[in-house]
């Protein structure tokens, strides 16, 4: 999500710190008097985690946050994002809890994001199953395929798109934090409208595709909303083949990410993130590998560069700051090409603030810087990576 800086929340905070002192003051005149808190310190209340919370029920339970936001494209909105914790039968502690993540977002020029993320653990861990569903009708940039293209700003083409994409998997352990199973993929994009439609490259608007594969994940992160320790290694292999409906955009792809957490120093984590995405075959033009996004070198316009392939690796220095805030610091940079030759270096840095709204729940505002002066604010729920 672009530049959504929550501001109201900010104010309301700062309003609410101011009214807690104030409550502070009120109850040392009065002695013994009972004061009820007001409006604003039960709203503090809300957004200040418990930090002497049992660890046991650290994770578990529903957090919400959201406000308006602006951007240039999108306009005036209201976003909305939403965290659940929760354990199935057998799951209890110390095992992490499940995780179901949950976004939503509407404007003034017609943007809708809907999206949902669940990382469900189940029966003692012996069995995962992950899923992911989004809705988007958005108004977007798009500067055609490949980075040559993704570098030109005459290219900038104004475009308005439906997406639908779903995915799931079914995991089983093979070994200690050694998990696989099938998967399943289905999406669906739509071009409503594009400025400039020989950037598509005499592919069609509508493009629907389904894929099935497996996945391999090998996971030892003590918490998946904030690691601070462990591995995690993810491999997901799909075939999207001219016979299950994908017509003439019949290709394989092979997603791979690994990242690795440790302890810098007193407060201090140093994450570590490798991302690679290769499709082959002719993918079309919404499913090729895309650069940018919440998540994956933030700062860059989600699609502006697109292309078979993919490359990326980032370090992160997250530091503790005082109670529930924190910092974050990374650095950047990888590639989008579809051969050897057509390989150019995309830088990426940034930097960001953590607000630990509910124990081991970070709400989280990056600011990125991509190539050429590019860069975004970022708002989310739980860590990027």
């Amino acid at each position: 999500m672009r530049n959504k800086l929550l501001i109201v929340v900010t104010i309301l905070a700062v309003f609410a710190h101011v009214a807690g002192a104030q409550d502070t003051v009120a109850v040392a005149v009065q002695d013994s008097a009972v004061v009820k808190p007001g409006f604003f310190k039960k709203f503090l209340g809300y957004l200040t985690p418990d930090l002497n919370v049992d660890e046991t029920k650290a994770s578990t339970g529903l957090s919400v946050i959201g406000g308006p936001h602006y951007d240039s494209m999108t306009r005036f909105g209201v976003g909305v994002a939403a965290s659940y914790g929760y354990r199935l039968r057998g799951c209890d502690s110390p095992l992490q809890p499940s995780l179901l993540s949950i976004t939503a977002d509407v404007t003034t020029a017609k943007f809708l994001s809907v999206g949902a993320r669940n990382v469900m653990i189940i029966g003692g861990d012996s069995k995962r199953m992950n899923s992911s569903f989004r809705l988007e009708y958005k108004p977007i940039n798009f500067w055609g395929v490949g980075y040559a293209n993704g570098k030109q700003d005459s290219n900038k083409s104004f475009m308005r798109q439906l997406r639908m994409e779903f995915n799931t998997d079914f995991l089983f352990r093979l070994a200690n934090g050694l998990f696989a199973g099938p998967y399943v993929h289905w999406e669906y994009n739509k071009v409503d409208s594009i400025e400039k439609p020989h950037l598509l490259e005499g592919q069609a608007k509508h493009q629907r595709n389904y894929g099935v594969g497996f996945t391999v994940d090998y996971d030892t992160r003590d918490y998946i909303s904030e690691p601070t320790r462990g591995i995690y290694i993810h491999l997901n292999q799909v075939f999207f083949p001219r016979f299950l409906w994908n017509g003439n955009q019949n290709f394989t792809r092979t997603d791979f990410r690994f990242s690795i957490y440790n302890k810098a120093w007193r407060d201090a984590i140093i994450a570590c993130d490798v991302r690679a995405m290769f499709n082959y075959g002719s993918p079309s033009w919404a499913t090729m590998a895309q650069w940018g996004g919440s998540t994956n070198m933030r700062g860059y316009y989600m699609g502006r560069y697109r292309d078979n392939c993919m490359m990326n690796a980032t370090i992160e220095l997250r530091q503790h700051l005082w109670r529930w805030l924190g910092a974050v610091a990374w650095l950047g940079g990888g590639t989008v090409f579809h051969d050897s030759h057509s390989m150019h270096f995309l830088p990426n840095v940034g930097v960001g603030l953590r607000w630990a709204f509910r124990k081991h729940v970070n709400i989280r505002l990056d600011y990125g810087f991509g190539r050429a002066g590019e860069s975004a604010f970022i708002f989310g729920i739980n860590e990027a990576f």
